[in-house]
């Protein structure tokens, strides 16, 4: 039977480490026998299913290469802390040059991945990590049988030592959401026969019962972080409020994963589906959470603090580099392949189609503009770690402009973008000539222009594309939560004293007679 990635947590000596994940420890470390379903039916290994291994085994490509020659210094360090070698994801940052090291490791991981993946092994861990930085806060709220901002700091130590990957959810299904005004406390009770709740406590922990959404990758990662969203973090009922996390095998965790994307009969190209890292819903059926797996219980006070909810301001940039690293490799590949397109049908120097090639770059443009100025605005927290400067607009604004992104592709690759040949197509005796003489393109063959717009249709047309566009939508939260809690935020006082005083007196007018 092959080896776990790590002992439990409450069971592991203090001093186990198995440093930076490799491919072939990823892979065993999903044979745990996790309840996975998928179309009615319960999957026997993750590491093995149609619609989950390509993506394993593009994972365990990466683990092996943050471990290469070529990578493994700058994708993994040696941890000041502990003396191990560690994911570089998990580094504490503790400087500026902390910060540019765990850029680098996020456009890394990005490219490795050619930005398509919301929930990387490198997604998670700034938001473990960033959390200790209210430590105290979570300490503040008093429990008999734990500590949680101890529990959230051993959490933290547990996962880097042993490079655990996670997934997160956050987020009430969505059942009748009627109540839940936008940025307010619910107007009636919580529906416990929905929202995740503590059923009992324990001397062992609480058990929990409910469902929760959106669990992207739940099937890939070895634990799930379970909490509240900025939407949810204010309930009525505090049985409904708590933050902790399990392994994914859990007994009493069911595991719903969606129909997987690109996949159809025959051999028309989807280049992007070996990335599909699936979303799921989350059952728990009397869950058992051990007392040192809890980071929050009844009062979601410090939650609402880092999340920026309840008229909060947000000091802190949770999200660290990786989601900001896989919107600008996402915005630049889509304008590369938008180029390409346009230059293998021979319409680039068409006016409306340059514009548009030129808005797309402006997108890029604007991005990298934004990252420079955060970086730029890195600062220490009185915890003593770095964060980056604020970032929660440029997430909103991404939002906006990230189906605009795909509405471009699209139109730059016209009806080209449906109509292309498979490669059995191709590679049909009686149906190439025909090929060549009418599916090639401006310079180029068949074979590369079919090829070039099937990755224009995984990106902008396609169920992986479509998938990924309202993903990305969506990322963040609600756009429209996070723009009220941006304006709730926003200093405005030093120009609305400005007005005010240019108010105070009249306004300069004409000559009265």
């Amino acid at each position: 039977m092959p080896a776990a990635p790590a002992a439990r947590m409450t069971e592991r000596p203090k001093a186990s480490s198995l440093g930076p994940m490799t491919g072939a420890r990823y892979i065993a470390s999903l044979k745990d026998g996790r309840e996975v379903w998928i179309d009615g039916k319960r999957v026997d290994d993750v590491t093995t299913h149609p619609a989950f291994k390509d993506m394993v085994g593009e994972l365990a490509r990466i683990y092996d290469l943050q471990n290469s020659p070529q990578y493994r210094d700058e994708m993994t360090c040696v941890d000041p802390d502990s003396g191990n070698r560690i994911s570089v994801s998990w580094l504490f940052p503790r400087s500026a040059e902390d910060l540019k090291k765990k850029r680098r490791n996020s456009e890394l991981w990005n490219e490795l991945s050619w930005g398509q993946l919301g929930r990387s092994p490198d997604i998670l861990a700034p938001y473990i990590l960033s959390a200790l930085h209210l430590k105290d806060d979570f300490s503040a709220v008093k429990h008999p049988k734990c500590d949680f901002g101890e529990n959230l700091q051993k959490y933290y130590e547990y996962c880097r030592d042993n490079d655990l990957f996670l997934t997160h959810a956050l987020v009430d299904p969505q059942v009748d959401r009627s109540q839940q005004t936008q940025n307010e406390r619910r107007a009636v009770g919580e529906d416990t026969e929905v929202a995740l709740h503590v059923v009992e406590e324990t001397s062992e922990g609480v058990i929990v019962t409910g469902g929760k959404q959106l669990a992207s990758a739940a099937p890939h990662t070895h634990e799930v972080y379970v909490s509240l969203s900025a939407t949810f973090v204010q309930r009525n009922d505090p049985k409904c409020v708590l933050a902790f996390a399990v392994p994914n095998d859990t007994p009493g965790l069911k595991i719903l994963a969606r129909e997987p994307v690109s996949r159809w009969f025959g051999s028309w190209g989807h280049p992007l589906a070996r990335l599909d890292e699936q979303d799921c819903m989350l059952f728990f059926e009397k869950v058992l959470v051990p007392w040192d797996r809890l980071f929050m219980l009844y009062d979601s006070t410090p939650m609402m603090k880092m999340l920026g909810a309840g008229g909060h301001s947000v000091p802190f940039n949770f999200l660290g580099w990786s989601n900001l690293c896989r919107v600008e490799v996402r915005m630049k590949l889509m304008t590369a392949v938008a180029t390409m397109v346009a230059e293998a049908i021979g319409v680039i120097e068409f006016r409306e189609v340059a514009s548009k090639l030129g808005e797309m770059v402006t997108y890029c443009e604007m991005w990298r503009h934004a990252m420079e100025g955060i970086e730029h605005q890195a600062r220490p927290t009185p915890t003593g770690q770095w964060t980056l400067g604020p970032a929660r607009a440029t997430h909103i604004w991404f939002a906006q402009i990230t189906t605009r992104m795909t509405e471009l592709l699209r139109e730059i690759c016209a009806s080209g973008i449906i109509m292309q040949p498979s490669e059995n197509d191709l590679a049909s005796p009686e149906l190439r000539p025909y090929l060549d003489k009418y599916m090639r393109g401006k310079g180029v063959d068949v074979e590369y222009k079919s090829r070039l717009f099937r990755l224009a249709h995984d990106l902008a047309a396609s169920s992986f594309g479509l998938r990924q566009d309202i993903y990305e939508y969506w990322h963040g939260g609600d756009p429209n939560r996070n723009r009220i809690n941006l304006l709730r935020t926003f200093d405005q006082k030093a120009m609305k004293d400005r007005i005010n005083e240019m108010l105070s007196a009249p306004l300069p007018h004409g000559e009265v007679d």
